[in-house]
């Protein structure tokens, strides 16, 4: 039974869609980036204003070079992320995040959109244990022992959750953590392979939790859906780690999202997405309801939900071979 908040939510949800679908039909290829953006607004509880938005994307792509891939619709991601976190402040936070970029690029970071994507985390990130030079730094250390972990699994894909790994001076264990997580999943039955990887990056961002108890709450978890609609795919091994951030997850009412979504025509052929935007709109109105701003386990929720968001933008990116070289 979903409250009369969760449904205004997820009405907003497919309104905001509606719009972006009708305006950018031939601007954006993918209809699951258009679905990431929507869910966006409405998880971080921003206003969405088609023309702020649309005027925002056009400022970045007549400010970067000509080769940029922000010349393609990956303006429009980052266009959504300045615009939700800065709104009317929004172009002048764009050239600080063009400053970003820069540095992680003289650091060693590759000139692609994982890279915007990561200078995006830095920008709007809310650590206060080390800075954002530090973070870089540290990123590129955590992204190097993925490498290592997981040679063929790992990419350029996996550069944003390092940075958010790397939030603080413990990014190495952290990802000795994600090993651990990672290895536990496939013995107890999780398939491997990036979305096991993601899972387990998102597994590590919890602090308080050791291995053994994040790999049981997530096997529980997997049990529940299957016996209440099906067995989940890899696809969602992601959003198993969300509900993890819970101790007594609501599986119906998240399930009850997915339905609502299902029944939609425009998402009527994506249904493994309405999944994952289901868990990120349950868990926003979770977070609104039970947990103060100030509170540990909100803003690590919030790191979470961010860090699925940008494992999805990836996989998206990365499975349709859609992005370019930045000659930027």
């Amino acid at each position: 039974m979903l409250t009369n908040d969760l449904k205004n939510k997820t009405n907003q949800y497919i309104s905001i869609y509606d719009e972006l679908k009708s305006k950018l039909r031939w601007k954006v290829a993918h209809n699951q980036i258009l679905m990431l953006i929507s869910s966006a607004y409405i998880v971080n509880k921003r206003d969405f204003d088609f023309q702020r938005f649309y005027d925002l994307s056009s400022y970045i792509k007549s400010n970067i070079g000509s080769f940029s891939t922000l010349n393609s619709h990956h303006r429009f991601t980052v266009a959504s992320i300045l615009d939700i976190h800065f709104q009317h402040e929004a172009k002048q936070a764009f050239l600080t995040f063009i400053d970003v970029y820069s540095q992680m690029v003289k650091l060693g970071y590759k000139r692609d959109i994982f890279t915007y994507l990561s200078a995006l985390i830095l920008l709007t990130g809310k650590t206060e244990t080390i800075n954002q030079r530090e973070q870089m730094n540290m990123g590129l250390s955590v992204y190097q022992q993925m490498k290592k972990n997981h040679y063929f699994l790992t990419s350029t894909q996996n550069v944003p959750l390092a940075v958010l790994l790397a939030q603080n001076e413990n990014g190495l264990r952290a990802l000795n953590k994600a090993e651990t997580c990672y290895q536990l999943l496939s013995a107890n039955g999780f398939k491997k392979g990036q979305y096991l990887q993601h899972v387990s990056h998102i597994l590590a961002l919890q602090s308080e939790k050791d291995p053994e108890t994040l790999v049981s709450q997530c096997k529980l978890i997997f049990q529940s859906i299957t016996e209440s609609h099906k067995k989940p795919k890899d696809f969602h091994y992601p959003d198993l780690a969300l509900l993890t951030f819970l101790e007594e997850p609501d599986i119906k009412t998240a399930l009850g999202i997915t339905h609502e979504l299902n029944q939609e025509k425009a998402f009527k052929w994506e249904k493994d997405m309405n999944f994952k935007i289901a868990v990120s709109l349950y868990l926003s109105e979770y977070m609104e309801k039970n947990l103060l701003m100030e509170s540990g386990l909100y803003t690590a929720i919030e790191t979470a939900i961010q860090a699925q968001q940008a494992a999805a933008t990836a996989v998206i990116i990365s499975s349709s071979a859609i992005h370019s070289h930045d000659g930027n």
